[in-house]
């Protein structure tokens, strides 16, 4: 392993070496126009006759900024005017000889294309005619599959701990997340995408994911967000690193107006209903308060945005054990706290520069973290956090024609996972009734940098919208995972009579891991017509040791190639039927590569029995090899080593996506109506098995030298099916009113890299196929109803009902039938995940009463109701899946069925009926 010294100083050559770089991307890269969190601006002048008029100019000016573009249109009487920040402009038209016309109040929203048409008259005794924009709420012209979250969504309805990322969950195609490892927990799962760790996530423009873990590298306060687009399939050509979906997230900026707010929520025992399955009366309590505060330091020059939050919980975990340790079953106290904070910066040098700083901390500290079910107090571990990024961006507009965004990021996250206990570890009946001592990872550690630089350039010529890109990241991780850190016994019953086996570890296995990651794109919007847009884009990805190129080992002597098979082509189109915005049909095809999320290669590093961490198993086969519980390293039967490896050939999982969509206008309602159909087949998608198995049949060990030789391969596939049917808008243009339906299908053969053990692995490793089954997030109906009604005397309703169809859980045997170490076996024609969980249902409200203080400050009294009607949500993922506590194997097929009376409980619920007060001061 390389010193972490060492790291430091590659890192610091590494910038030197980019420097360059940088500079040529500034001035040398190729053209193009971007829209990740961005907006665009089609802007056309016609004269009564509706002929185009040349010439014009059209100037964008924001009020709130004093920030301003200006752009002549062509021959066709249009222009085009992209990399604006979402906000409200004003967008005026004038030409010598014509009045002119200004457009008030045009809202641009991320990834968004407004189109404006003036119609510019001959001057006469007005000087100018001023109107007011009619833009609507949803992106007409889209030519993916995404929904746009709105301020106004964000800021109304109610949002269960002010974490705003659940409000991805009102957009069509969004699943919610029941995986526990990874704290990936209860997060969105976008379109396709088989788990939550699976989506690129992108803040203000640059890729914020983790390349350990697949999450935001930090969190951030809701009220430093702005908006944020929920891209379910078929993105720009600009995204990459995702088979599935991606979040394009834009933070608040300042303005020409010193504002601020304070705020302040509150939940306690008096607030909320007993929880069905909860035992005794631990308080529960949650505070969340913080401000924010923003302005000008020059007018129309230089704003800055600041917020800082902090968040006390006193929450519960629900420790349910089974067969003789039910009585043991308690409530255990499950605190946490959070403080996060922000900071934004933004300069406009003049009407062609502006540039941008942001920063963001998040410290969090959880206590009991990995408590609940079976896996008792001890088996906890609490879990630390400590993450910040930094990301700056100039934006350069030479001319209205050319456009550069250049952008850099640098940030740090680590997650510290110290365990509760130092006792050995414990699991009886195999681990279906009780799991107590040292968590089988141990004091968990992961530790990393990153530095990326990112150039994208924009070139508007007939008809064309060109863009084209660059980016560099270099990631630095450390990971540490001692598993079997204090050993582990495994017992065949619920006493410590016969024990099973013993499971330990020799080494560290802390080890560091850089890569690089590179990627360029190429995308053209061609214009075909004023109603007619064709996108055709190309993308490519390298990731230089996502698979660990240079690694060898006597079953790897010639190490792997890297994966450069990564050309991604992506086509699409949005063709507006009427000309008018009423009537628009899209759709397209593209190819997507995911990334390589790095605990794959770490866990290779860590477990693959020449360096790292060295894993045993000593078992008891009586009466030749007994296992002595006071000496279980020198007694019982050792077998064979069991590594994991990386397969020889190890590449990034890929999907073809495909969409068909519609969307109309509802008369003159403001309300607009959309249906999508999605179909995604996914190839080469990373999949865990134990290679060194021959199958059930024959249950042996092609090779003699090894036990499990546990490898991660590209053996998996799955398909999505999906029809959508929503509609968006605003009503009598105060009232924002969103629902869908989602009907969909989601299959595949392993919904996660790393999944829960022992029982999130093959029932059989030689037989894939016979895993293909139902995804664990999918749910064939989802419902979401959302509103914002502005009543009278200021009040505010926002109500949100959501339904959703029974997620299905795998059921299970409960022991290691075939006795290749992993307790995940199936009945003979059970099919995995074919059991169907209960359905979800929760209805959600927010009542806000504003009271007014002067000409600006506002205090807003606010009452909050999740789960108003106090469902009962049992949580899937806490289902007892074990049929036995114990029975039949291949070797031992006399032992009798002992059937688990605990089979298909749960042992948790999701939220029941809370009330949340909260005020929020604004100035």
């Amino acid at each position: 392993m390389r010193s972490r010294r060492g790291s430091t100083a590659n890192r610091l050559r590494l910038l030197v070496g980019l420097a360059p770089l940088a500079i040529l991307l500034v001035f040398g890269a190729t053209s193009a126009w971007a829209q990740l969190h961005t907006a665009t601006v089609e802007a056309s002048a016609e004269d009564n006759d509706k002929l185009p008029i040349p010439g014009v100019t059209v100037v964008l000016n924001s009020k709130e900024t004093g920030l301003q573009r200006t752009a002549t249109t062509d021959i066709s009487g249009s222009v085009t005017i992209s990399a604006v920040p979402p906000g409200t402009y004003d967008l005026s038209f004038e030409l010598s000889g014509f009045q002119t016309v200004v457009e008030e109040g045009v809202t641009l929203r991320v990834g968004q294309t407004a189109r404006v048409v003036a119609k510019m008259q001959q001057a006469g005794v007005a000087e100018q005619v001023t109107v007011t924009a009619d833009v609507p709420l949803v992106d007409v012209y889209k030519t993916d599959a995404s929904t746009n979250i709105l301020p106004e969504q964000i800021e109304s309805l109610p949002v269960a701990d002010r974490d705003f990322q659940r409000l991805a969950f009102i957009a069509p195609g969004v699943e919610r997340e029941r995986g526990e490892f990874r704290f990936i927990s209860g997060g969105p799962v976008l379109g396709s995408g088989g788990n939550a760790s699976q989506s690129t996530i992108l803040v203000d423009g640059v890729d914020l994911t983790d390349q350990a873990l697949g999450l935001s590298r930090t969190r951030f306060s809701q009220d430093a967000i702005r908006e944020f687009r929920v891209i379910t399939n078929r993105f720009d050509a600009e995204v990459g690193g995702s088979a599935g979906g991606a979040l394009s997230i834009v933070t608040k900026s300042g303005t020409n107006e010193l504002s601020g707010s304070v705020f302040g929520f509150y939940r306690a025992d008096e607030l909320r209903s007993k929880g069905e399955l909860e035992q005794e009366s631990l308080p529960f309590s949650r505070g969340q308060f913080g401000f924010t505060l923003g302005g000008p330091i020059v007018k129309d020059r230089t704003h800055f945005f600041a917020s800082a939050e902090y968040i006390d919980e006193n929450n519960i975990a629900l420790f349910r054990p089974g067969g003789a340790f039910t009585p043991l079953g308690r409530d255990i106290e499950h605190p946490f706290n959070q403080t996060l904070t922000y900071f934004g910066l933004d300069h406009q040098f003049s009407s062609t520069q502006r540039a941008s700083a942001k920063f963001v901390y998040e410290h969090y500290n959880e206590k009991n973290f990995r408590v609940g079910g079976v896996k008792d107090e001890s088996n906890g571990q609490e879990l630390i956090r400590d993450n910040w990024n930094l990301t700056f961006e100039h934006v350069w507009v030479p001319s209205s024609s050319y456009l550069n965004e250049l952008r850099f990021q640098v940030g740090h996250r680590k997650y510290d996972e110290p365990t509760n206990s130092d006792r050995v570890e414990e699991w009886f009946s195999s681990g279906t009734t009780l799991r107590t001592g040292t968590n089988v990872v141990g004091d968990l550690l992961g530790d990393g940098n990153l530095f990326e630089i990112l150039d994208t350039i924009h070139f508007y010529r007939d008809r064309h919208d060109l863009k084209a890109g660059v980016s560099i990241a270099h990631i630095n991780e450390i990971s540490r995972i001692d598993v079997y850190q204090n050993g582990l016994f495994l017992y065949l019953t619920d006493t410590r009579a016969v024990p099973l086996a013993y499971v330990y570890g020799i080494g560290s296995s802390e080890v560091e891991k850089p890569t690089t990651l590179f990627g360029t794109f190429f995308q053209d919007d061609w214009h075909i017509k004023p109603n007619l847009t064709l996108s055709l884009g190309l993308r490519y990805d390298l990731d230089t040791g996502g698979n660990n190129p240079d690694f060898t080992h006597p079953l790897v002597p010639d190490g792997r190639k890297r994966d450069k098979n990564n050309i991604q082509p992506r086509v699409g189109f949005s063709w507006d039927i009427r000309a008018d915005g009423s009537q628009v049909v899209r759709g397209g095809y593209g190819r997507y590569a995911g990334r390589y999320l790095l605990v794959p290669a770490f866990t290779e590093l860590q477990q693959n029995g020449v360096t790292g961490r060295r894993i045993f198993t000593r078992v008891n086969i009586p009466p030749y090899f007994i296992l002595d519980p006071n000496n279980p390293t020198t007694t019982g039967y050792l077998l064979k080593p069991q590594i994991t490896l990386l397969d020889n050939t190890f590449d990034a999982p890929e999907a073809d996506q495909f969409s068909l969509g519609w969307t109309a206008k509802l008369g003159d309602t403001g309300l607009y109506f959309d249906t999508e159909a999605v179909y995604v087949k996914g190839e080469k998608e990373i999949v865990i098995r134990d290679k060194n198995w021959s199958g059930n049949a024959t249950h042996t060990r092609p090779n003699t030298s090894y036990d499990q030789i546990n490898t991660y391969t590209n053996d998996g596939h799955s398909s999505y099916k999906a029809v959508t049917f929503s509609m968006n808008g605003a009503v009598a243009r105060k009232h924002t009113i969103t629902g869908f339906l989602t009907v969909a299908d989601k299959k595949n053969i392993s919904d996660d890299f790393s999944p829960e053990f022992p029982y999130g692995y093959p029932s059989d490793p030689a037989d894939m196929e016979a895993e293909y089954g139902r995804a664990r997030s999918d749910e064939r109906w989802h419902f979401v109803a959302t509103a914002i009604l502005q009543l009278p005397w200021t009040i505010t309703v926002a109500p949100i009902a959501e339904y959703g169809s029974g997620m299905p859980w795998n059921p299970r045997l409960g022991y290691d039938y075939n006795g290749d170490g992993k307790n995940s076996d199936r009945a003979p024609g059970v099919k995995r995940n074919s059991e169907d969980g209960p359905s979800f249902k929760q209805f959600s409200l927010r009542v806000t009463k504003a009271v007014s203080f002067g000409d600006r400050a506002r205090i807003d009294v606010i009452v909050e109701g999740f789960n108003l009607f106090n469902n009962v949500n049992y949580d899937v993922n806490s289902v007892d899946s074990a049929m036995y506590l114990r029975g039949p194997t291949i070797t031992n097929p006399t032992i009798a069925y002992v059937p688990n009376p605990n089979f298909g409980n749960y042992s948790a619920t999701l939220r029941a009926r809370e009330i949340q007060l909260g005020f929020k001061l604004t100035f």
